[in-house]
């Protein structure tokens, strides 16, 4: 059993969402735009009560009539066992079975979609025992034909229901019920208990916490499936039956005597105030209970032994990712079992190296689907963006509803990248493009409120050097991203476009490439002079803009072109430029050529100022990242 998709509403930052789950989600976007909301609700789901939820929990922009937070899971890849289990919530052939956990003024209730007899409903929703009762031998005189047993019990009556709905599947409808108050939780009766098991890691998960053989720690969970205690339980229960015979034998002869001295004393007196009555003094002998046997993990480097919460941070962070991993993996063992692994931030604390064998891990771990292993992570790091899950990650940007804060889902799929590109390129073909766009040309880019896409480092050189003239745009989160050629600018930006993020093109029209290239025959120079067109040609389309060969200098809300080349631009509009780079070569502050550094450098230090359509390109990047 594996969660398929979630719906949250209500619940924090989080108005109304709905989120599809693979063996690995992978949840980015901005700081504080929900993506630990979204783990943070599941947990709520499956491990927390009423009393974990407050007002202040509840969407800001809530009305007082819908001040009700709502978690729905659904469940697909069921088993037989989870069948079995689920009775009534999975019953005939269903695919999938749909949970929901509400929370509105302090109470929780689960419900989930169930097929039902209806009139066996209207006996289930009766609150007292004698209700349900009487209204089910009402229905069975009413409707003799369905057969229905006579009981003695509400317990009864539900079984009999439950019984006749399997022997009747034809007759059941979609109903929503609620569900049992043992749905969850540790307890021997709990529906879930042994099939699904969600593990909660949070960024200030502490290690000296996690890490002690307590109830519900990680350690605590590995060594109740890796470690047998009960016959050390049993052999302690024996010990304890002696030494509570013995301790009684000790009192009875150390005590029994002075006592019954102490009483009778004690009566003579009294009777001189009262008759009729005695006192007695007896040993009282306090119940020891005997405490279940405990471990502790210990970090050995050498001679010395210290506690876990005495290395550094990185290491007890692997610590606690170790024991993760041996965790699911036991509990993965059992027949019919799911472990889900929700972590915030698996790269904290982690150097690169370790971060990306993290994640290798992590995929390797949740691709076995025989181990039955679900994982999920929001994470800041472009080391967990790998090409294999590509379609797994769900972007997260915060809109305005209402007034207040609210967050979308943005996701795309390899077949969502070709249609926007209007590519034919083969699946294999188009799955090495977008390898090589992902881990070379815009990881980072994933993380940023908006891009300004360029075609090389020298446009990026420029336009960093332009925000930093003001406030860099690095604190507005907009990266300038720059990949190796004219060429390559379409594939990241229906990458970036497609998981909702920002994306201002910047690219050079190159139409007098021809006075450039004229030591080339006619022939060649005539196919270089068609691919360039052909490439404003496929750019100006992914823009939806008409397609021109040539297209004049402009800006538009998500681009900007120049007629020929930025360089020829800032020659012509911006002299004092040239001269600041000039001056920095020959000062040895920069370096001749194409130098990303030195354009930067020079945009940065001209003292007049830069030309307004390069402002403007900074502006609706801003504007962008604004919006976002």
């Amino acid at each position: 059993m594996r969660i398929r998709r979630v719906a949250i509403k209500n619940y924090r930052c989080l108005r109304d969402v709905d989120v599809d789950f693979d063996c690995i989600t992978t949840f980015i976007g901005p700081n504080g735009v929900g993506k630990s909301a979204v783990l943070r609700a599941l947990d709520w789901f499956f491990n927390g009560t009423a009393q974990t939820l407050t007002e202040e929990d509840v969407w800001a922009g809530a009305d007082a009539e819908d001040r009700q937070i709502s978690v729905e899971v659904e469940f697909c890849d069921l088993t037989d066992l989870d069948r079995a289990a689920l009775g009534k919530y999975a019953a005939g052939d269903t695919e999938t079975v749909r949970l929901w956990r509400r929370w509105e003024d302090g109470a929780a209730k689960l419900s989930g979609h169930a097929l039902s007899y209806p009139p066996f409903e209207q006996v289930r929703r009766l609150e007292r025992a004698a209700e349900r009762i009487a209204r089910y031998r009402t229905l069975r005189q009413e409707s003799p034909a369905l057969g229905l047993p006579s009981i003695t019990s509400a317990k009864g009556a539900e079984e009999a229901m439950t019984e006749w709905e399997h022997q009747h599947p034809q007759m059941l409808v979609a109903t929503e019920m609620t569900a049992d108050s043992h749905f969850f939780g540790f307890a021997g009766q709990a529906k879930m208990t042994g099939l699904f098991d969600y593990v909660f890691v949070s960024a200030d998960l502490r290690a000296v916490e996690e890490g002690r053989d307590a109830k519900g720690s990680i350690i605590g969970r590995i060594m109740d499936q890796a470690v047998d205690r009960s016959q050390v339980e049993k052999e302690m229960l024996d010990l304890h039956a002696v030494f509570e015979d013995t301790r009684g034998k000790i009192h009875a002869e150390h005590f029994e005597a002075q006592l019954d001295e102490l009483s009778d004393e004690l009566t003579r007196e009294v009777e001189q105030l009262t008759r009729g009555r005695r006192l007695r003094v007896t040993s009282y002998v306090p119940e020891m209970r005997i405490p279940q046997a405990q471990f502790q993990v210990s970090v050995e480097d050498g001679t010395a032994s210290t506690r876990v919460d005495q290395q550094g941070h990185g290491f007890q962070r692997a610590v606690l990712i170790t024991a993760l991993r041996v965790l699911a993996e036991r509990k993965a063992s059992e027949a019919s079992r799911t472990v889900f692994l929700a972590i915030e931030e698996p790269e904290l604390f982690q150097h690169p190296v370790q971060a990306r064998t993290f994640a290798s891990v992590l995929r390797t771990l949740a691709e076995q689907t025989e181990r039955g292993v679900q994982i999920a992570y929001a994470t800041h790091s472009p080391y967990f963006l790998e090409t294999d899950g590509f379609h797994q990650v769900r972007r997260l940007t915060r809109t305005k509803e209402d007034g207040a804060p609210s967050v979308r889902v943005h996701s795309t799929t390899q077949d969502a990248v070709r249609n926007r590109l209007g590519s034919s390129a083969g699946d294999a073909k188009l799955m090495r493009q977008i390898a090589r766009a992902y881990l070379s040309e815009v990881p980072e880019a994933m993380f940023a409120r908006a891009v300004i896409l360029v075609e090389g480092i020298t446009d990026k050189g420029v336009l960093e050097g332009c925000g930093l003239r003001g406030d860099p745009l690095n604190s507005s989160g907009i990266m300038v991203v720059g990949v190796e050629g004219k060429q390559n600018l379409r594939l990241p930006y229906a990458i970036l476009a497609s998981l909702g993020i920002p994306t201002f093109l910047v690219f050079d029209g190159d139409v007098h490439n021809a006075d450039r290239k004229a030591d080339q025959s006619d022939e060649k120079l005539a196919t270089t002079i068609a691919k360039e067109s052909q490439r404003n040609h496929h750019l100006l389309t992914l823009l939806g803009e008409e397609p021109e060969d040539w297209p004049e200098t402009r800006v538009r809300n998500n681009y900007a072109v120049f007629h020929d080349t930025l360089e020829r631009f800032l020659k012509q509009e911006w002299p004092d430029w040239e001269v600041t780079q000039k001056d920095l070569i020959n000062n040895g502050h920069g370096t001749a050529g194409k130098s990303e550094h030195t354009y930067r450098e020079a945009t940065k230090r001209t003292k007049s100022l830069p030309p307004p359509l390069l402002e403007e390109i900074i502006g609706h990047a801003r504007l962008m990242a604004k919006e976002n």
